[in-house]
């Protein structure tokens, strides 16, 4: 019978059994409409018309539900991603929120440079350990719930923020924002696999990654110009608040639940006949204005599951991708969020809004590699798979992800050996041109890693994959700008650069080249659980 690619995760794939085709049977025994029919699938086919040729018969096709997330509207789903997508990238920057103001906080109270670059660091180590806790808190509550939370009391904090006299304060405050905006960090993908097909997800989790990696250089890029423009620090941390109250006031109006929705096991007469029976409508009202148990897991598992991440740890097709992608992502985003108000603002003698500026060509470079890598990740993998005939492998992603470690150590090198032969107190664009390679390249990077790691995994345990691989990103990151300058200063622009090129295009692509060689081979090793 004609058989639909599959849309399952990887460990689902092994066990499907192999359709006829492959069996080597001459023609089909049944046509596509009849297998839909058996199934009773009718209106799944017809709701999802467009798919057919991607979608996998029972058991894991979507419900008949239309309250299933699958079988939301396209633009419910497109709202949802677009919301938790952008306050994941509150995170990563509000903690780059504050370099514009580095200087007026050593005026105001009485600091080092070095200790005012703590309001950033420290809160990246919260970003990382965070998502942790509150990815069993949503499975137990919901994702909605969390999410809420989330942005009333990190608006709280920010306006707390505002309104300290010592340092002291201002970092406590820094501390609980990182908490409370740390959420969407692991939900995110999450929601990406609740509401979206396996065909989609390259795509629909590169729009969340994307997002993610343009807060460092978005930051400084809009609060540059406010504190330079106001003169006072104060508004970063107004701003900021304001951000969260609305998108409060979003996620209450337009952020339906995704988590709980348990999706019938077809391939019974009975369970087909329950998945197809009529069932009572729910009224529009209740997907936005009522809190449910969306889990009986009790909460005194809690402390256990915030741990059980660490257990991706021991599968190589996650801990490698992580880790390349963490080497990729701190000597690109991290160093040069880090190092352009530094090297940059000394070199060409630049004031904050000019320093702001300049991340111009970070946000470029994220935006086109994400169209890049998001896109063109799903078409590759769809093309890989018909000329698989059919069989779907994560492994087959990776190809379309290694020219990107390539591209971040060009750009890195590019930056660094121009801003060295560029003339002092006259501003030179080619050093930016670098960044906007180098983000680019990291781009194409982070959606491929983070789409290989989830995929290698049973579906099981998925849901610990994107909490695992933020806190090695972030432990990673929080580690840098300790040794970053370092180089810079001893060893001048080029050589420091060009140690980073080596780190991120020799380990980084090595990393993700072992997986393309033998991690077909971990994952049929691995541990389960």
């Amino acid at each position: 019978m004609a058989f639909p690619p599959q849309h399952t995760s990887a460990g689902d794939i092994e066990k499907a059994p192999l359709p006829p085709a492959h069996l080597g049977e001459d023609k089909p025994t049944t046509t596509l409409q009849e297998d839909i029919a058996a199934y009773g699938l009718e209106k799944v086919y017809a709701r999802h018309g467009r798919f057919v040729e991607t979608l996998l018969l029972p058991p894991t096709s979507p419900s008949d539900d239309p309250h299933d997330p699958y079988n939301w509207s396209s633009w419910i789903k497109h709202v949802l991603l677009v919301q938790v997508a952008f306050h994941a990238m509150m995170g990563p920057f509000s903690a780059a929120a504050v370099i514009p103001s580095f200087e007026t906080f050593v005026e105001d109270f009485g600091v080092s440079i070095t200790q005012a670059s703590y309001l950033v660091s420290v809160p990246i180590v919260f970003l990382g350990f965070f998502p942790l806790l509150w990815a069993p808190i949503s499975n137990r509550i919901g994702r909605r719930p969390v999410l809420l939370i989330s942005a009333l009391f990190s608006a709280a904090m920010h306006f707390a923020g505002a309104y300290c006299h010592s340092y002291g304060t201002l970092m406590v405050t820094r501390v609980f924002q990182a908490i409370f905006l740390a959420p969407p960090q692991s939900l995110g993908a999450n929601m990406v696999n609740e509401m979206f097909f396996q065909h989609e997800k390259g795509q629909k989790l590169g729009i969340w990654t994307l997002l993610t990696s343009l807060g460092p250089p978005v930051a400084p890029l809009i609060m540059g110009p406010v504190v330079w423009n106001t003169g006072k620090w104060q508004w970063t941390f107004y701003l900021l608040a304001i951000i969260n109250l609305v998108q409060f006031i979003l996620y209450i109006f337009l952020a339906p639940e995704t988590a709980g929705f348990v999706r019938p096991n077809r391939g019974t007469p009975e369970a087909d006949a329950a998945a197809v029976s009529p069932k009572p409508k729910t009224p529009w009202w209740k997907l936005y204005f009522s809190f449910k148990r969306t889990s009986p897991a009790p909460w005194s598992q809690v402390p256990i599951e915030t741990v059980r991440p660490f257990t991706m740890g021991l599968h190589l097709t996650v801990l490698l991708p992580a880790i390349a992608y963490s080497i990729a992502f701190a000597y690109t985003n991290v160093l040069l969020t880090v190092e352009i108000p530094a090297l940059l603002g000394r070199k060409y003698g630049l004031n904050p809004q000019q320093i702001g500026l300049q991340f111009v060509g970070a946000v470029i470079g994220a935006i086109l590699g994400e169209i890049v890598a998001g896109t063109g990740s799903d078409w590759w993998m769809i093309w890989r798979t018909k000329r698989a005939g059919g069989n779907r492998e994560p492994e087959m992603r990776l190809p379309f992800g290694l020219p990107g470690f390539i591209l971040g150590a060009v750009g890195i090198l590019i930056f660094g050996v121009q801003l060295q032969n560029t003339a002092a107190g006259h501003w030179n664009v080619t050093p930016i041109i670098g960044v906007a390679i180098a983000v680019f390249g990291t781009q194409i990077v982070t959606t491929v890693c983070y789409a290989y790691a989830i995929e290698s995994v049973p579906k099981a345990i998925q849901y610990r994959v994107s909490p695992f691989i933020a806190f090695v990103r972030q432990l990673y990151a929080f580690t840098a700008p300790f040794y970053l300058n370092i180089p810079f200063e001893e060893w001048g622009y080029a050589k420091a650069a060009g140690l980073l090129c080596a780190l991120t295009g020799g380990v980084g692509f090595l990393l993700v080249f072992l997986c393309l060689i033998f991690g077909r081979k971990w994952r049929h090793v691995d541990p389960q659980a």
